[in-house]
């Protein structure tokens, strides 16, 4: 089941709902709407949102510590009356900026990216050290080969298994995972930053980037933002409206 949180105006809201109910027509999915940010954050106490929809007003250090960098698996979307400059400047590639005034034509060009996080929701079984283990894609940061194995990058540790990137890298496409290297498959809503010979996953990891996938994928470099976010102890009543 995809969840998605909009924080917006009612009429936003009725247009992305319309336009969402096209993407997942053939999955289950459900959305809230909230009016305040105080509201989101209650909910998010009793349940998990793959997606957030937010007006730009909320896009603060107060508020992205605690829905963007609190959520790192999520896609977060800015609806901005500019949002050029805004994704310009942004290294995140899960945090993405669409016009108000064009909303539908904007949310059809992100479409491919919004499919691909839903599916993120699927497993990939994987028979590790004589055990089968469904490992959430949305868990897995990147892929590595290393001699005969494939070496699996993810939240809950480093699992492998004799198979063949090339293999992967055609059935993970769907799922939004990039071919920055010959031995590596990063999963792109993870990239945070993109230098000369390497990316960045989820401020932390690093992983080699070739001059021909550069080229290839259209990469230019975005340097991480190293300011830490603020911490997301904030109080309920402290967040914006």
């Amino acid at each position: 089941m995809i969840k998605v949180a909009i924080l917006e105006h009612e009429k936003e809201t009725k247009d992305i709902v319309f336009l969402l109910g096209g993407y997942f027509s053939r999955i289950d999915w459900t959305f809230r709407h909230f009016y305040k940010a105080s509201m989101l954050a209650r909910a998010m106490k009793e349940e998990d949102y793959q997606i957030f929809f937010f007006d730009e007003m909320f896009q603060t250090p107060r508020l992205e510590s605690v829905f963007v960098h609190d959520n790192p698996a999520a896609l977060i979307v800015y609806l901005c009356k500019d949002p050029a400059p805004k994704q310009a400047a942004e290294t995140r590639r899960r945090v993405l900026y669409i016009s108000k005034a064009n909303l539908r034509q904007d949310l059809t060009n992100i479409s491919d990216l919004i499919k691909a996080q839903a599916s993120q929701k699927e497993c990939y079984s994987l028979v590790y050290q004589g055990v089968k283990i469904d490992i959430p894609i949305e868990d897995i940061y990147y892929l590595e080969k290393i001699g005969k194995n494939v070496h699996f990058h993810t939240r809950k540790g480093e699992f492998h298994r004799r198979l063949n990137l090339a293999d992967l890298d055609e059935s993970f496409a769907k799922y939004g995972f990039l071919r920055t290297h010959i031995s590596y498959l990063v999963n792109g809503k993870y990239l945070t930053g993109i230098y000369k010979d390497e990316v960045e996953l989820n401020h932390s990891m690093k992983v080699p980037l070739s001059r021909a996938q550069k080229k290839k994928l259209g990469l230019k470099v975005r340097r991480s933002d190293s300011s830490e976010p603020e911490t997301s102890s904030a109080k309920e009543e402290d967040l914006g409206e």
